[in-house]
């Protein structure tokens, strides 16, 4: 690249081709290059150039520099060496100055870095020295970087500026769609039907551009983001987008042919939305136009499945892409996130009803377990799925074997596996199996499990006010002797007592209140003690403003007669109608302000 008895200035751009950045050493070395060229007036630059084209061609290998560069998202290098060059250039040690392509891979590097400023910073910096220099993949690059980070705000002024004059080059299909991705980036409220807004106009040629099928992919995913049970009108527009891209492809517009991505994108917005025929039906219209689904999309299929109940299917349908993938298809691997999505739908589907789940939940962790070498071993998502298919089982053995499933992932993390990290929550799962157990010492034995978390050396796992609720729903659901309700009143009281003083930063919620209210009406034998505690809780609660339907049931179920009603609800009852329901919009509102927490 450089003059070959040139050494020192050979040095230069090794230099700078290897190191990730500069330090003071900076100015020692332009001084001595700068040095180098006034000792060298007597060899003309044509010399110079001459005995440099008969090396290599120098500005591909600039630009293979600077490209190589940019793939490593390394900025200062980058633009740093291109000064150099073109500083070389005019002093004679160079053949050629940096082109077009060259400014824009000092670009592409900033953008990769992720410094939409600095690459916006070096546009103008390219437009002032001269505007030839910069052309439409110039502008697109600063675009997509500040897309990245989502400004699409700086991403419309940009365009704005290529549209209105004329000395800029035109936008194209790619700026337009750089602009797509900006607003599909953004977590503004609206951007998403900006960007709808946006490619209805790029359809009917208002941009002047050909939209294809990166411009609606762009759009069905940022409908999909939004799309969930209680929107499901995002996922019906993905689905029109779609139906659109079929209806101007069998027109002749082969630009915006639905690919891979647009179906599985279309089939996860319906699956979060819980509408697993509609996945199915994607599907099947996608391999009906000679489409292969790889393991995404089967994916989003199963989890589709899962999430409405169909475990079974969606287990099935993991064995046909284990068998696939097991006959040469790699594309059908399943992953963890694959076993995963099964997961999930035997935890779902699991209850004291349905026990077989739990079953079912054990076994493919089991075999998680076996596939862990070829890239399909649990995670701590697949656990929390596990344990929680367990607690809901509400089984006699679900509390020991939750703790089992615990041990075992711990185990797991200190022998050096960091994706099984345990957490608040796989211990909560745990407090759950003691919720819902049969067992009579459950309030017990979930308190001294509460403790085993409050000792734990990871705050992670430390307890929150889930773990408090779950001890007070175990406490609520046990029975037993007097003796043994007795002690599980006692529990009761002081996991209660601890979260209305705030102890440990644990505050109170509504189900706090719940779960306190059910265990003093069914483990208080004595009536006036009853009654007491249940008039002072609801006062309380008031106080906390977290009233609400639920807390007043479990009073008004402690009470035999409207008298003892009266008397345990005093105020409240004023907003209580003879069906027992509370008129939530006459309450005051202080009673009622915290009853979403």
């Amino acid at each position: 690249m450089i003059c070959s008895h040139v050494s020192f200035v050979a040095c230069i751009v090794v230099y700078l081709c290897t190191v990730s950045c500069f330090d003071s050493k900076h100015s020692t070395c332009r001084h001595q290059t700068s040095l180098l060229a006034s000792t060298s007036t007597k060899e003309s630059a044509e010399d110079r150039r001459r005995q440099s084209r008969k090396q290599h061609d120098p500005l591909i290998s600039l630009n293979l520099n600077l490209d190589a560069m940019a793939q490593n998202a390394n900025g200062p290098v980058a633009q740093e060496m291109l000064h150099r060059i073109r500083a070389l250039h005019q002093e004679g040690y160079y053949d050629v100055s940096p082109d077009t392509v060259s400014y824009n891979s000092v670009l592409k590097a900033w953008k990769e870095d992720n410094n939409p400023e600095k690459a916006y910073e070096y546009l103008q910096q390219m437009l002032k020295r001269d505007k030839t220099i910069a052309d439409v993949i110039s502008f697109n690059t600063v675009i997509l970087a500040f897309a990245k980070k989502g400004n699409y705000r700086k991403a419309v002024q940009i365009i704005k500026q290529m549209e209105a004059r004329e000395d800029l080059p035109d936008p194209d299909t790619l700026t337009y769609n750089a602009l797509l991705y900006a607003l599909a980036q953004s977590k503004d409220r609206g951007t998403t039907k900006q960007a709808d807004e946006l490619l209805h106009e790029m359809i009917e040629g208002k941009r002047n551009v050909k939209v294809d099928t990166t411009s609606f992919n762009t759009v069905i995913h940022a409908c999909s983001q939004l799309a969930n049970k209680s929107n499901p009108a995002a996922a019906q527009r993905a689905q029109q987008l779609l139906n659109r891209m079929e209806e101007l492809a069998v027109g002749g517009n082969t630009s915006v042919c639905p690919d891979i991505y647009t179906y599985t994108t279309v089939i996860q917005a319906w699956a979060k939305c819980e509408q697993s025929l509609k996945s199915q039906k994607v599907l099947d219209a996608m391999t009906l136009k000679g489409l292969l689904p790889n393991r995404f999309t089967y994916t989003a299929v199963m989890s589709s499945l899962a999430k409405t109940g169909m475990a079974e299917k969606a287990e099935t349908l993991l064995n046909s892409m284990m068998l696939a993938y097991q006959q040469g298809n790699d594309s059908l691997k399943p992953d963890t996130v694959a076993f995963s999505s099964v997961m999930d739908g035997w935890a779902r589907l699991s209850h004291v009803d349905k026990p077989y789940a739990a079953e079912r939940a054990l076994s493919l962790l089991d075999r998680m377990k076996a596939l862990d070498g070829d890239g399909m071993g649990p995670n701590a998502r697949t656990y929390t799925s596990v344990l929680s298919a367990v607690a809901k089982s509400g089984t006699w053995e679900a509390c020991d074997k939750a703790r089992e499933i615990l041990r075992d992932m711990e185990y797991e993390y200190d022998k050096g596996n960091k994706l099984l990290q345990p957490s608040s929550i796989h211990y909560n799962a745990v407090l759950l199996s003691y919720a819902r157990s049969p067992r009579a010492d459950k309030a017990l034995k979930a308190s001294s499990f509460l403790r085993t978390m409050k000792n734990h050396p990871d705050p992670q796992c430390h307890p929150d006010i889930i773990s408090y609720n779950s001890v007070l729903m175990a406490c609520a659901n046990a029975f037993g002797n007097e003796d043994l309700k007795r002690k599980s009143y006692m529990v009761a009281k002081n996991i209660f007592k601890s979260t209305i003083l705030e102890e440990d930063n644990i505050r109170p919620t509504s189900t706090t209140f719940v779960h306190f209210c059910k265990a003093s009406r069914r483990l208080i034998l004595k009536t006036p003690l009853r009654m007491t505690a249940l008039q002072k809780s609801l006062r309380l609660c008031c106080r906390k403003g977290m009233l609400n339907h639920v807390v007043v049931l479990q009073a008004q179920l402690a009470c035999k007669t409207d008298e003892e009603w009266h008397l345990i609800a005093g105020e409240v009852s004023k907003y209580v109608a003879k069906d027992g329901k509370l008129h939530s919009a006459k309450v005051p509102k202080e009673w009622t302000c915290n009853a979403g927490r």
